[in-house]
């Protein structure tokens, strides 16, 4: 089940400013040793030992094969790859990579089976708790909803496709 909190946009000079959204809630993140032990609790023949050990060196070279400049794939999951984050110089030749160059990110595009689409149809989604003013002084700090848990004050559920 997937989470969301409302929230508020409060920046003035935003086209959307006071408009609400919806924003994905994390439950909790899961490392790479608990991912090697749910896979090993998947009826493999492989141990939770076993499992973290080839994981953790798939992290290590999708990280050196990334800042090589190449793209990862990972049917079905995503296509990790480097992007940049710059700002525009007047012409080409005063481009420089220290001052239009901002930062180096991680992207992950989702590739196969695992699109919008399919993430849009499959997930079944619910307000993690339902915005009530009174209670918190008008917003949470997240200018979002309490978090108390649960469904929609109506007890509304979204629900992609079903």
């Amino acid at each position: 089940m997937l989470h969301y909190k409302v929230y508020q946009n409060k920046t003035k000079t935003s086209k959307a400013y006071g408009k609400w959204f919806g924003r994905a809630v994390v439950n909790q993140t899961i490392s790479l040793e608990k991912l090697a032990e749910h896979m090993a609790n998947h009826n493999t023949p492989y141990s939770k030992g076993a499992i973290q050990g080839v994981l953790t060196d798939m992290v290590a070279c999708i990280r050196e094969l990334v800042l090589d400049g190449n793209a990862v794939k990972i049917p079905n999951l995503a296509i990790f790859s480097a992007g940049l984050t710059t700002e525009g110089a007047d012409d080409r030749y005063s481009f420089t990579t220290g001052k239009n160059i901002r930062s180096v990110h991680l992207r992950a595009r989702s590739t196969g089976s695992f699109t919008r689409a399919e993430l849009s149809r499959a997930a079944n989604v619910t307000e993690y708790g339902t915005y009530d003013p009174a209670a918190t002084g008008g917003s949470t700090s997240d200018g979002g909803s309490t978090s108390d848990g649960g469904a929609t004050s109506d007890g509304e559920i979204i629900s992609g496709g079903k």
